[in-house]
């Protein structure tokens, strides 16, 4: 499984600090005399509330005062504060509009309508509102940062550096606003400046968590993950319950290899806030690594569920766990979500939609996976891994033309090893053994122990007829144990060489110890057919058809022991499918041809095994066959 996104750092945490409580004794924006006792005690019941975090018990008290002193901004401010905490967002806003309509020049009016605009995404709003605070208080240091925060998450970076600047030159004091002026010199690329911004916060301040926590995703940006543990090691002793630093140290773990430790941070990340999406989504990517997929399928589901379009990193890999886990209508579901919400984020990869298209072949929709990576291709025609995915699925289809062609333009693009493996093995299918052996021969002469390569030789030298050659290359060391691979090719050599008894034990070996290996049990039900068991031959076929329908060398085996039962109907469609599944499979004509002609069908016949002598110059049993029926051979094609 492709890792795309991986496990996410969260860079440098805004710490903004809400606008300072409301003053103790407020004054009326209209008049300097104190007011009355039974105002005050409403206001300093509204306040108390706020301060023990009970917004919603301040409300009451506070619509009351201004009920009876409408002119006291700060009770203004307080209301609109414990709307905003109890999630009554849109009250707040009304309160807020109209007041600042009523006092413009109240700075604490203007500064809880930029953290309320904050809130409800209106970035404009938040800049506006903030910019305006700081000029009606230009010395207040908390406004210029807030004003910063603002313009950062607008992305207006510049601008924020100067308003950050600006806040640490009226209080150097404030932790935060260095914290976040060094994230934002990290994204200009300044990570020297970044890293000697972070050291003086922590001269400053050298119990503040957050400091330390984002000098570490600093150092881990570096590469250096001793540093970047450490420093995450010490926010966490400052602040246990830091959920990002216990992500982070998962992290670390992770790009260590030591997946099980990672899953115990993700877990205290978790604990410490159990609605933190990333913590989850990096949960579900360290229980894959060690094999865990139900575990990680439920990480990741649960991650989406906190965070239904937070990216599409969770979706691609959702859905590939699904397809590893035959959930293929699930798996389309995930991957068409990840291609939804990568097209909004402005983040296109081609890894959702060749996933996509690997669960339309699951699916057996093979003109659907083709559709879909012909997009991907037109889309991205630099990147060598949607080529190697739509030719995978023209080979599917059976163009191997075209699929050939996908694959020498991502050879082209990039020339690794797979890219080449698959370039081969359609020139193998194609039966152009002429350009697959070099690339295997050259793959084999870097990578000596190759096994796939090693094995795709070994194919190409059977389909060849080059036995003693295969059974050299395949030979295991003294003192080896064949692996299971091998014996089924070795068993297949034999058959094919008319040694049953010699092929028969090793197919039977290798289809017990793997009973994945199809081509094998397809053999081994040619060899019971060719021991006179037609009816056990064509239920070990028909299991070989149920994995995989398309195997090309069990359907023709199937057609030759339908013959044998008398059922010359279903032995020609048997034939003809396996014409089909492999246009360039020269012995499905000939076996067509022999049957059309025992059932008085001359010139059907002469077509069929005409065809076989095109696919296959050197068939002499297709060209005997002709030559008896009087045909004319087409220009042969050499294998």
């Amino acid at each position: 499984m492709t890792r795309a996104g991986a496990l996410v750092l969260q860079l440098l945490t805004a710490q903004v600090p809400a606008p300072a409580t409301p003053p103790a004794e407020p004054a009326a924006a209209t008049e300097a005399a104190p007011l009355p006792p039974e105002v005050d005690a409403l206001y300093r019941l509204g306040v108390a509330f706020l301060g023990q975090g009970q917004p919603k018990k301040a409300v009451p008290p506070l619509k009351k005062l201004l009920e009876k002193a409408p002119e006291v901004v700060a009770a203004r401010v307080a209301l609109a504060r414990a709307l905003r905490l109890s999630g009554e967002t849109e009250e707040a806003r009304t309160l807020l509009d109209g007041s600042i309509a009523m006092y413009p020049e109240e700075s604490t009016l203007r500064a809880e309508r930029g953290l309320l605009a904050r809130v409800m995404d209106e970035t404009d709003v938040a800049i506006s509102q903030y910019s305006v605070a700081a000029e009606l208080s230009p010395k207040d240091a908390e406004l210029q940062f807030n004003l910063g925060e603002a313009l950062h998450r607008a992305g207006r970076t510049d601008d924020a550096i100067g308003a950050y600047q600006d806040a640490l030159q009226l209080d150097e004091k404030l932790t935060v606003a260095r914290v976040n002026l060094a994230k934002a010199l990290a994204e200009k690329g300044l990570m020297g400046e970044a890293k000697e911004t972070l050291k003086e916060a922590m001269q400053l301040a050298p119990n503040d968590a957050e400091t330390h926590y984002n000098m570490g995703v600093l150092l881990m940006r570096e590469n250096d993950l001793a540093g970047a543990m450490s420093a995450y090691q010490k926010a966490l002793e400052l602040q246990p319950k830091h959920a990002m630093a216990h992500n982070n140290v998962g992290v670390v773990y992770d790009g260590l290899g030591q997946h099980q430790k990672a899953t115990e941070a993700f877990k205290k990340a978790i604990t410490a806030d159990p609605k933190y999406a990333e913590a989850h989504f990096n949960l579900g990517l360290a229980y894959f690594w060690l094999g865990e997929n139900l575990l990680a399928t439920k990480s990741f589901e649960k991650a989406l569920l906190l965070e239904p379009r937070r990216s599409s990193g969770p979706y691609t890999q959702l859905g590939h766990l699904y397809l590893q886990q035959g959930k293929k209508d699930r798996a389309v579901e995930a991957f068409k979500k990840a291609i939804e919400v990568s097209a909004e984020d402005g983040k296109k990869t081609t890894e959702a939609y060749q996933g996509l298209a690997r669960a339309y072949l699951a699916q057996g929709k093979v003109e659907e996976a083709v559709a879909t990576l012909k997009k991907v291709v037109e889309d991205f025609p630099k990147d060598a891994a949607a080529r190697s995915a739509y030719g995978d699925a023209l080979k599917a289809k059976g163009e191997l033309d075209g699929a050939i062609t996908q694959y020498e333009e991502g050879v082209a693009l990039s020339p690794t090893t797979e890219a080449r493996l698959a370039l081969a093995d359609a020139y193998a299918k194609k039966r152009v053994g002429a350009k697959a052996q070099p690339i295997l021969e050259a793959i084999l002469k870097e990578e000596p122990g190759h096994r796939a390569a090693k094995l795709a030789l070994a194919d190409l030298m059977l389909s060849m007829g080059r036995y003693v050659e295969m059974e050299q290359l395949l030979k295991p060391k003294e003192g080896e144990q064949p692996e299971v691979a091998a014996l089924a090719r070795l068993g297949i050599m034999h058959s094919r060489m008319q040694r049953p008894d010699k092929a028969l034990e090793l197919l039977e070996q290798a289809v017990k110890r793997d009973p994945s290996q199809l081509d094998a049990r397809a053999e081994l039900g040619q060899i019971y057919l060719r021991g006179g068991d037609a009816e056990k031959a064509v239920r070990l076929l028909g299991d070989v058809l149920v994995i995989e329908p398309r195997h090309a060398l069990a359907l023709l085996y199937t057609g030759q022991a339908l013959y044998r039962l008398g059922k010359a109907k279903e032995s020609e469609q048997s034939f003809r499918a396996a014409a089909k599944v492999d246009p360039n499979f020269a012995e499905p004509h000939n076996a067509l041809g022999q049957l059309l002609e025992a059932t008085g069908r001359k010139e059907e016949a002469k077509a069929a095994f005409a065809k076989a002598v095109e696919l296959q110059s050197n068939h002499e049993d297709a060209k005997a066959a002709l030559k008896r029926l009087g045909g004319a051979a087409a220009s042969a094609k050499t294998p």
